[in-house]
């Protein structure tokens, strides 16, 4: 079963991804985090636009939080319980079966893919199957060197987008009346 899952699996990656996924897998931690925090965050978004279009699908919102808590959240919270909980659990069952890397990644971008799903079909595609590979993929590299650089790497790798959509949040004008009311 395990043989015929990992067969599909290589199918479904071509191999220019799979090239350069591998060149990030040469790189130091901070240089690592940042290149792919990012690079999750640009196609993540690439896709988001045209998915809320086609779809009109826009059911998260953190605007009715406050700003302090909406930023605790994203940024501290999400990424450091997401990472334990969807990265490092599924990937610790994988690696107790003795599974390839491929199917350590998949079984954590099937479990991030869950909630994420359930806040839209666009936050299921763009954060949960699309943020989710490049976050599996990171826990189970940097899980080769140890558990702890896996952990630290990956919420890194995690807050970095959930910074950038915070910003935009906060640029977009969805908490302007409670900046101007603590500003007065």
């Amino acid at each position: 079963m395990q043989k015929l899952l990992n067969h599909w699996l290589n199918l479904l990656i071509p191999n220019f991804l799979r090239r350069h996924f591998l060149k990030h897998a040469r790189r130091r931690p901070w240089d690592f985090c940042w290149r792919i925090g990012i690079e999750s965050t640009v196609v993540s978004f690439a896709f988001a636009y045209p998915i809320s279009r086609i779809l009109n699908d826009s059911n998260r919102d953190f605007s009715n939080l406050p700003i302090w808590l909406a930023f605790t959240y994203l940024v501290i919270i999400a990424p450091v319980t997401e990472t334990l909980f969807l990265q490092a659990f599924p990937i610790f069952i994988a690696r107790l079966f003795k599974s390839s890397f491929n199917i350590q990644i998949f079984s954590s971008v099937l479990f991030f893919s869950i909630p994420h799903f359930l806040g839209g079909i666009g936050a299921g595609i763009c954060a949960g199957l699309i943020g989710g590979y490049y976050l599996a993929f990171s826990f189970a590299l940097w899980r080769r060197r140890s558990r702890w650089s896996a952990f630290w790497v990956t919420s890194i790798c995690h807050a970095v987008p959930n910074a950038v959509a915070f910003s935009m949040l906060l640029f977009a004008g969805n908490w302007k009346e409670q900046i101007t009311n603590q500003l007065s």
